[in-house]
């Protein structure tokens, strides 16, 4: 009947002392209830139990006459009482006993009302597989009726124990709790525990039988043990069953086995071995289904067993022929047995008697002409016909495996009993008459009749108490924490990756169990543990029937025994658990359906699969690391007192992770032990270390009082916490003593784990479904929690929320363990802002996210802390989060919407919110995207030559990844990419090619992760020949190998598929960390600009390693595939030449220090000696976005700096009139474009109205007062219907960390409290899409959602820093400017203007008609602004210059392609405030730029000695003399810990030479240094050889201090500790001053359209000299004023000017006077025609002390060659005025006439003609040009140049760039030089279809071609090479769209026309751009 595991053979004789009358019982002729003489020895030696539940009576029942009740009398068998009457009496004497068949029969001499009958007992014995349990039956007046199934009634010994002892118990309701399903007949249990090296096994109320068991580790147990522990080789016997099993408490029970007699064990320290077995019955939520060691101390092994045999079994009856129960998963139908109308009844042969049965039958068949269900007749008369049972007396029992019915209430015989006929089912799937089987009787009792029935309608097959854990050598696995059990759980759904709708299906999973008959998984098959439902029904895909196993590497649970699925076969259905450390929220997700529907495939992350090990932990918390879970017990800490427990003889104290404080105990002892008369031994000392295994937390105190023994032995504690989630703290109970250890067992709901909580959901209506385990935050995983703020410009009133998903908070001080949300404030502590909790809880996780709408699900936690409404109702906080679908956009966050009513609302637009979807690639089948994260999955590095080689089945398999397989032949003519060949081979040279695929190719990712690549056959025999690839992650595996799994073959259909598995860490989708984060201020920082950028960051190295280097850098999000850079997730990489290195890996979020400096962290890069590499990226806030700069190596620790404007705060900002300005990047957002019209939007019943910053202008909602502008309302139509203002008039919009956001408040009342307003948040998107209605708030707030491109940001950022072909780093990031753009010189007189920006798109312009928003590159030519290019890529090193290119702008004039840029950056330290300079403009489509700049430059870094350095390029001197002073200051690295510091100089407070210490300590942190360094913006001083690093010998302490711009001194205005880095002992300092900065100051005005640029003016070496010429004195030759304009004097030896001046006095006795400094940029005066420049000094004048010296230029135009300088023309003592003349001012114009050109500034004519009377020749990488100079180039004989200025020579041929007809002359003053340019060239060679060059003639096949060709190829190509046949390099052919050419540009410096040599000079090609120009510089 039951399903047991097979059974032991006895060891040891058996010994049979029966009386010879109890031993002839007959032996029942019936299929298995074959029964012979009962040996009552084995049931004699144990009173067992039977109860009546019904009338409430309890039997006790001893074969022998044992009965241990006075009442019943010394000779009773079977004693009764009644509970009611508390009478007991004896109804069945042992002396009295006989027997028939199977039937033992006891009578009493008790007579029995109202016949003359005597009382007396019958039980039916039949054969069973343990000693089983008597159960009662029925009773009448006389006879009580028991069955007991027994291995004391089997004919063999095959099941009988050495020992075996009663198995159940009754507890006092008379439920029976019954341990027989989990005895084992061979073999046993392993008892979890965290020691590998001891395994002990059990077995439950009866020895183990090892000798049968499959497993051969338990041969070596000795016989009788039914607890063996197996110890290195060895086993030893530690326990043996003595008693039976006892009842403890209500649902739990406990068994003890005992080793008595014996040698005792070594380990045991003289102790006898016990075991004690504690079952506990699983409250509703089950914590686990594996027997565990809690305690093991001397022997004395204490287990836990939760299991729900241990609970209480109902006794199952039913009036009907059908019974179920959801308890004891079983469902009985015996109604197929009934038989018809048509049938004949059940006949069966009684002796004398024939009886015939219609059971479970319709009542209106007769039988024997009577109703009855049994009836008798004598054979000989078969007139006399008797009713031996009625079917209005049926009953239908089960219990424990016995199904009985039964049929009273017949026809009285002689004695007077009514007849009744008992019929006993057994289980027989072979039964005959189609497995019905038929009745056989057995024997008779007083007219009762006993009948056993053989069918398969009796199988019931209850579950088995399969474990849900696996074994693999010493690792444990233990699945049970993902079991569902009760109702008000939920099924797992897995995530169903297949395409087609029409497939869509929901897949129910359980683990180890049924799936739960609930919800949509209601109709579910009953026993189905994995169930599909779809629009047909369910069906039921596999039952649980064996225990998970240890495969591949990977735990594999099989379900079968599903539904049929044709050709007699059953479904099947295997999961796969692959360990993921901290996620319990993942779905299981479909991999695979066979093409039959027999078998599914289902692949599940989670940390349930990951080995069982033990964890330790400090401060009474231990970490659950799987499961990313901590556990903290200090919340059970008593501050005073202690937890007491009493025993009869002491009393015990203990406390948890502290000491107990009562008065007998001693003061630091942990637990205490005191006798009733007061003596007290302490047994153990306090501590605070847990460790933690498998769901069982455990607390040591050790060292307690001495024993009186031999060895003196210190007493000691051990608490066991096990979970109980209704316990709250719960409280110890003793378990025992063991001589020195006392055992504790803590039930308690501190102990338990977070509950697993689905965190994926389908949506019913579209099957859509979702998925947010990806924004699942667990401990020890990346980052904290995701968190929320409720900004204000108060601290005070600044509100943080931390949030998870699906789980609780990771652990926040204050916060509660189980809160999935809380809230925190910002509170003051001695001057500076702390975090501290405001509310602890505001809601729980109890259910996964619901579904709103398609795109929209609401997560709900609730249950938080208390909180009282607004009306006074008492309730709890919830909290809600609504995510909305935003592609693209994983790296987001919440945002706090509001907090009303108890209820806490947060929005959250995330791409995890979107519907799940799978991507396939069929072209390239080597990358794809994730749309998610925007990760790049590139399987590039699978690529080989040779293929992959995989062996199985006897065959051998080959394929490529990313590229071809050449020994595999072709496939319908392309290469094939894999094939398969019918034998072994070794190499790739003796495969026999078969099968090839590649015909058609496809790389799908599915939503979760997966990447499958399929390779197809070709038509058509092959055509259903695949090879599909699954790849895994394996962080730890790279590149990784392929195996085969399996080959599935099915010729009916042509099906051929071969299944492999690819381990690689290529397949792993990197952790997103959050980019956001917040300083203990609470002010926020949002880095993810810097994470949106398409290539890595490369970094400015300026170090001597420099220029065989590179280092990559991303920011929060992993960096892209770089060749090299090998490994999964990292952050920084560096690449050098002779090796790559994984400098560390994206784990970790951001962290902020007090000053506003953020650093990120990057750990567990590649080995670096015993270490790591990691790296450390420290962000300043500047108004610049900057590029990483690497600073130091510091002991394996790579240290960058980053100023960038990203680092800077975010700022809530509010603008009116429809606009807001982001404060950080100064971008202006305008919504006015969507204020245009009315928005309606309609949501279910009702309609709403609003006007974004404007008044509705339909006529619905009018105001009460109809004064207010009413711009939003909500309708209801319908006679019901009305009218409500929603919001009156407001244009505020306002800006928070790239939100918009805009509120209209003031509307009608509802709900009597509140009025109504309108919220629409505003998100960027690249169209503008309609708005979305989110929903209602309960304050009557409506939230709209509306994407528009008007809420993007308007820039693009790119990586802006390069190295040359040398290894220098150039950084160009200094020419990105936020507050406005530079404008280009373009040629002289023109009317357009040039807005460009670098590596970023345009700055916002003020104006009614600005550039579009994304353009780094804008034409303003009168008319609408023109797109000229926007960002993609960063600056290239092409041909010796720094390239950037702009792409994608507005459509070129032939409507095909997009206008794009090229700014050339040129190397030139003099030109520091150069501008771009136009060159020219193809077509109106591609523009050229030229600028020579001092950032394109190699960076250079700077030393000086004495606290002061210049920056290389500008020569700008910083001073931080200023800052020294030995007193010096502080800076604070803790509460209490800060450090005494001095610049440049030693400190008072520290050891002489030392300039910095610890200030408790005084340990020195780095000696004194003035060595102040200058690189990229960043000063730096470094203090090294301090005291030695306590942590690493040979190390000593260092201090690096950063001195960074920030303008004006702020409240911070001191050095911060940004982190103190343990490894290498350094601490890193950080100070932002206005020492620091180097202000570039303006130096440009407007006249009119022409920019006046006074730069080339400045002064780069010391100053202007100026004299007053009203002084008598002629003999002082010596100055009396410097000047220098727009910055500063630069220091001039021998005048001590003060620093900082730009106007300085040198008076005749006295030092030089400060008479003004730069205030501003130059100012014009259209009316004067002149240029001012004003100068303030801080410096009071001698002649009125209360002004201060002020100086003014006025610059007037002189046309000329000389610059000018300066003079005094007028002072009055405090002002004074100079003029200067120059041609600086001048307007410029040039004049062309023949080969000459006039600049009307400088009066100056340049004459060419002198190099016009020949033509030049010019050769560049083997191109040959003729040039000439107001002349044709070419000779005559030249073919195709016949008027062209510039001819590029080919062989004959020749290809003009540029007529001599369009030639143009101009002079540019920035460049200093003569620019001649011709244009309409030859049309351009054509380009391949990547943009670059076809090169003609080229060689092919050894002939040469001088155009694109056909020869081999389906499309026109060229070679990109002189020779294809050496080099291989070919494109396809782009028919230019360029009808001209080319444009010459030559550029002759102006000085070189002056020297004499001029015309023998030859010019060079400086670069060749096809399609544009050619640029030549020529030097003289």
């Amino acid at each position: 009947m039951r399903a047991v595991l097979p059974g032991p053979v006895p060891s040891g004789p058996r010994v049979a002392l029966l009386l010879p009358l109890l031993l002839l019982l007959l032996v029942a002729a019936a299929g298995s209830a074959q029964a012979q003489a009962v040996d009552l020895d084995a049931l004699c030696s144990y009173t067992w139990e039977a109860v009546d539940s019904k009338n409430n009576a309890v039997y006790k029942i001893n074969p022998c006459g044992h009965v241990d009740n006075p009442r019943c009398g010394p000779t009773s068998a079977v004693c009764m009482c009644d509970l009611k009457s508390e009478n007991c009496r004896s109804v069945g004497d042992s002396l009295l006993r006989s027997s028939a068949k199977s039937l033992l029969e006891f009578n009493t001499t008790t007579g029995c009302q109202p016949s003359e009958h005597r009382i007396q007992t019958s039980i039916t014995f039949l054969c069973g597989k343990t000693l089983g349990t008597p159960e009662f039956v029925t009773a009448t007046d006389c006879v009580h009726y028991f069955e007991w199934r027994t291995t004391a009634a089997c004919k063999k010994d095959i099941f009988k124990a050495d020992k075996e002892v009663p198995c159940y118990v009754f507890d006092d309701k008379l439920q029976k709790h019954d341990l027989n399903p989990l005895i084992k007949l061979n073999g046993g249990y392993l008892v979890d525990d965290s020691d590998a090296d001891a395994s002990l096994f059990i077995n439950v109320c009866r020895d183990i039988d090892s000798l049968r068991d499959p497993s051969t580790q338990l041969r070596v147990c000795p016989a009788g043990t039914a607890a063996c522990l197996l110890k290195g080789n060895q086993a030893f016997d530690v326990g043996r069953p003595k008693e039976g099993l006892k009842l403890l408490s209500k649902d739990r029970l406990v068994l003890t086995y005992v080793k008595e007699e014996g040698e005792k064990p070594d380990f045991c320290n003289g102790h006898s071995p016990a075991v004690t077995v504690t079952f506990v019955c699983p409250s509703e939520r089950r914590e686990g289904t594996i027997p565990k060691l809690t305690a093991k101390s001397n022997c004395r092994y204490e287990v836990e067993w939760i299991t729900e045999y241990a609970c209480h079994r109902d006794y199952l009856e039913s009036e009907t022929c059908s019974l179920s129960s959801e308890q004891h998963d079983i469902a009985i139908d015996l109604s197929p047995l009934a038989q018809h109308e048509e049938g004949s009844p059940y006949v069966a042969d009684g002796g004398e008697y024939r009886f015939f049965m219609n059971v479970c039958g319709d009542t209106k068949v007769s039988l024997c002409n009577k109703e009855a269900a049994v009836c008798q007749e004598k054979k000989v008369d078969s007139t006399q016909v008797k009713i031996a049972g009625r079917h209005q007396n049926q009953t239908l029992r089960y219990s424990d495996g016995d199904l009985t019915l039964i049929y009273s209430g017949g026809d009285e015989c002689s004695s007077g009993f009514q007849r009744m006929s008992v019929i006993n089912f057994e289980c027989n799937k072979t039964a005959g008459q189609d497995g019905r089987g038929e009745p056989v009787f057995t024997g008779e009792v007083d007219c009762t009749y006993f009948f056993t029935w053989d069918t398969k309608y009796a199988c019931v097959k209850e579950k088995e108490d399969l474990l849900c854990g696996a074994i693999d050598g010493k690792k444990r696995y233990d699945l049970s924490v993902l079991a569902r059990h009760s109702e008000s759980e939920q099924n797992w759904e897995a995530v169903d990756g297949s395409q087609a709708e029409s497939e869509k299906r929901n897949f129910f999973i359980n683990v180890c169990h049924r799936v739960l008959q609930a919800g949509k998984a209601k109709n579910c098959p009953e026993g189905a543990a994995v169930c599909a439902v779809d629009k047909s029904g369910s069906k039921n895909l596999g039952k649980f029937v064996s225990s998970p196993t240890k495969e591949k590497g990977h735990i594999q649970l099989s379900y079968s025994d599903g539904d049929d699925c044709g050709n007699d076969k059953k479904i099947t259905t295997n999961i796969t658990f692959v360990c993921k450390p901290g996620d319990l929220e993942s779905a299981p997700v479909l991999r695979a359906a066979g093409p039959d529907g027999c078998s599914y495939e289902f692949e599940w992350h989670t940390a349930a699969a990951c080995v069982l090990s033990q964890t330790e932990g400090e401060n009474c918390t231990v970490l659950d690391a799987q499961a990313g879970f901590s556990f903290d017990l200090s919340l059970l800490t008593k501050k005073n007192g202690a937890y007491k427990v009493e025993t009869d003889k002491y009393d015990f104290y203990i406390n948890v992770c502290g000491p107990v404080s009562v008065n007998l105990c001693q003061s630091n002892s942990g637990a205490c032990q005191v006798a009733k008369s007061g003596k007290s031994w302490n047994l153990g000392l306090s501590n605070t270390k847990l460790t933690y295994y498998d769901g069982m937390i455990q607390l040591s105190y050790r060292n307690g009082t001495l024993y009186n023994n031999e060895k003196h032995t210190p007493r000691s504690t051990l608490i066991t916490f096990l979970c109980d989630r209704d316990a709250g703290v719960g409280f110890p109970e003793y378990q025992e003593e063991d001589n020195s250890t006392y055992n504790f067992r803590w039930y308690t709901s501190y102990a338990c784990p977070e509950e697993p909580l689905e965190c994926m959901v389908t949506d019913p209506s579209m099957m859509e479904q979702y998925d947010l385990s990806s924004l699942v935050k667990f401990e020890g995983g990346r980052g904290g929690n995701w968190y929320a703020m409720e900004n204000s410009r108060e601290h005070f009133t600044r509100r943080k929320y931390y949030l998870n998903v699906c789980r609780p908070l990771n652990p926040v001080p204050g916060c509660d363990r189980y809160a999935s949300a809380c809230q925190m404030k910002y509170e003051n502590n001695e001057g500076s802002l702390a975090e501290t909790v405001a509310i602890s809880n505001l809601g729980v996780a109890k259910t996964g996210p619901v579904v709103e709408e398609s795109g929209s699900l609401l997560l709900e936690y609730v249950n938080g802390s208390a909180c009282t409404t607004s009306d006074g109702r008492l309730t709890t906080y919830s909290t809600r989060i609504h995510l909305v679908c935003g592609r693209g956009t994983m790296n987001s966050h919440p945002i706090f919407t509001f907090n009303w009513e108890c209820v806490v609302s947060f929005l959250w637009n995330t791409e995890a919110a979107c519907p799940i979807q799978t991507i396939t690639d069929s072209d390239q089948a080597c990358s794809i995207r994730d749309p998610n994260s925007g990760f790049v999955f590139n399987l590039s590095p699978l690529n080989y030559s040779q293929g992959h080689m995989v062996l199985g089945i006897g065959k051998t398999f080959v394929f490529n990844i990313c590229g071809t397989m050449p020994a595999c032949g072709t496939v319908a003519g392309k290469p094939a990419l894999g094939c398969e060949a019918e034998t072994k081979i070794k190499d790739i040279k003796d495969l026999k090619p078969e099968r090839p695929v590649g015909m058609e190719k496809s790389l799908q990712l599915s939503a979760e992760g997966f990447l499958t690549l399929t390779y197809k056959g070709s038509s058509p025999s092959d055509r259903g020949t695949a090879f599909i690839i699954r790849f895994i992650c394996n962080g730890d595996i790279y590149p990784g190998t392929p195996k085969f799994l399996h080959q599935d073959i099915d010729s009916a259909r042509g099906i051929r598929n071969t299944f492999f598995e690819f381990e690689t860490a290529l397949a792993c989708i990197p952790s997103v960390v959050d980019c956001q984060v917040t300083d203990p201020a609470g002010n926020e920082y949002d880095l993810s600009a810097l994470s949106m950028v398409r290539k890595p960051w490369t970094a400015v190295d300026t170090s001597v390693h420099g220029k065989k280097r590179r280092f990559y850098l991303s920011v929060c999000t992993p960096l892209p595939y770089i060749p090299g850079c090998d490994g999964i997730a990292m952050g920084s990489c560096m690449v050098s030449e002779d090796k790559s290195q994984n400098l560390g890996v994206v784990q970790i979020s951001p962290q902020a220090t007090g000053n506003g400096s953020l650093s990120i962290l990057y750990v567990n890069g590649d080995r670096c000696g015993n270490q790591r590499y990691s790296t450390r990226i420290v962000f300043e806030c500047a108004q610049t976005s900057g590029s990483p700069m690497f600073q130091l190596l510091n002991n394996c620790e790579y240290v960058f700096v980053w100023r960038t404007v990203e680092a800077c705060p975010v700022v809530r900002e509010e603008g009116d009139n429809c606009q807001v300005k982001d404060p950080r990047h100064g971008n202006l957002y305008d919504l006015k474009p969507l204020a245009l019209n009315d928005t309606i939007i309609s949501a279910g019943e009702y309609t709403y109205y609003f006007r974004v910053c404007g008044k509705l202008s339909l006529d619905v909602c009018s105001a009460h007062d109809g004064s207010k502008a009413v711009s939003s309302c909500q309708e209801k139509k319908g006679p019901q219907g009305f009218q409500k203002v929603a919001g009156l008039l407001n244009q505020k919009l306002t800006f928070e960390n790239g939100l918009l956001k805009m509120n209209y408040s003031g509307g009608d009342t509802c709900h009597k409290v509140y009025q109504r307003s309108t919220t629409i948040y505003f998100y960027c998107d690249r169209t503008t899409q309609k708005p979305v209605f989110l929903k209602e708030t309960l304050d009557c707030s409506y939230l709209f959602e509306w994407r528009t491109q008007y809420a993007c940001p308007p820039f693009n950022v790119t990586e802006c820093s390069i190295q040359d072909e040398a290894g220098n780093s150039i950084d160009l990031s200094s020419l990105s400017r936020y507050s406005d753009n530079w404008e280009a010189v373009t040629r002289t007189g023109a009317t357009e203007h040039y807005l460009i920006n670098v590596c970023k798109s345009l700055s916002p312009q003020a104006g009614t008609d600005p550039c579009p928003p994304e353009a780094a590159v804008c034409l303003l030519d009168g008319s609408k602004p023109v797109n000229l290019g926007r960002v993609r890529d960063g600056p290239q090193w092409t041909a010796g210059v720094t390239v950037l290119k702009y792409v994608d702008g507005d459509l070129c004039p032939d409507k095909i392609r997009k206008r794009s840029t090229i700014i050339r950056f040129t190397c030139s330290d003099s030109q520091v405030n150069s501008r771009p300079l136009f060159i020219s403009a193809v077509q109106d489509c591609e523009y050229t730029f030229s600028w020579p700049t001092p950032a394109a430059c190699p960076v250079k870094s700077n030393i000086h000695d004495d606290c002061q350095v210049t920056n290389p390029s500008t020569g700008h001197l910083f001073d931080l003399s200023s800052l020294s002073g030995k007193a010096g200051i502080t800076a604070s690295y803790s509460e209490k810990g800060m450090v005494f510091m001095s610049i440049c100089e030693e400190n008072v407070n520290c050891s002489p030479g030392v300039g910095a210490c610890f200030g408790q300590t005084r340990i020195s942190v780095g000696q004194a240094s003035k060595r102040l360094s200058y690189k990229d913006q960043v000063l730096q001083l470094v203090y090294e050889n301090g005291s030695p690093c306590p942590s690493k010998s040979g190390l000593r302490y260092k201090s690096v201090i950063s001195f960074v711009c920030r303008p004006e001194a702020g409240p911070t205005n001191r050095p911060m500790l940004i982190s103190l880095d343990k490894q290498s002992c350094t601490l890193f300092f950080s100070w932002h001053t206005p020492l620091a900065c180097e202000q570039a100051t303006e130096c440009t005005v407007r006249n009119g359209s022409s920019i006046i640029d006074l730069s080339p003016l400045i002064h780069r070496t010391g100053g202007y000299e100026a004299y007053d010429e009203s002084e008598d004195d002629t003999s002082d030759t010596t100055p009396d004023f410097y000047i220098n304009i727009c910055q500063p004097l630069n220091p001039m030896h021998g005048v001590p000017c003060p620093a900082g001046a730009s106007v300085c006095k040198v008076p005749v006795d006295g030092p030089p006077i400060d008479i003004g400094r730069v205030t501003g940029p130059p100012i014009f005066n259209p009316v004067a025609n002149e240029v001012y420049l004003n100068f303030e000094s801080s410096t009071p004048c001698l002649a009125d002390k209360y002004m201060n010296y002020t100086s003014l230029i006025a610059f007037h135009c002189r046309r000329g060659i000389s610059m000018g300088t300066p003079k005094l023309i007028r002072n009055n003592d405090c002002d004074f005025v100079f003029e200067w003349e120059t041609p600086i001012v001048c307007p410029d114009e040039v004049k062309t006439q023949g080969c000459a050109v006039t600049d009307e500034q400088l009066l100056y004519s340049f004459n060419l003609t002198s190099l016009s009377t020949s033509t030049f020749k010019v050769t560049r990488d083997a191109h040959t040009y003729s040039i000439g100079v107001c002349t044709t180039a070419a000779d005559l004989d030249q073919e195709g140049c016949k008027d062209g200025g510039v001819c590029l020579l080919s062989g004959s041929k020749g290809a003009s760039f540029g007529r001599l007809a369009s030639m143009q002359l101009d002079y540019r003053h920035q460049d200093e030089a003569v620019i001649l340019s011709y244009v309409n060239g030859d049309p351009c060679p054509p380009e391949t279809e990547d943009g670059e060059p076809c090169v003609f003639p080229f060689i092919y096949k050894g002939e040469t071609y001088d155009e694109c060709v056909l020869e081999g190829r389906a499309k026109l190509w060229c070679s990109k090479t002189a020779n294809y046949d050496r080099d291989h390099e070919w494109g396809f052919c782009r028919p230019s769209t360029l009808s001209i050419c080319a444009k010459e540009y030559i550029k002759v410096p102006w000085t070189a026309l002056r020297e004499p040599a001029f015309a023998r000079r030859v010019p060079l090609v400086k670069s060749r751009f096809w399609g544009l120009f050619i640029l030549k510089n020529w030097k003289s």
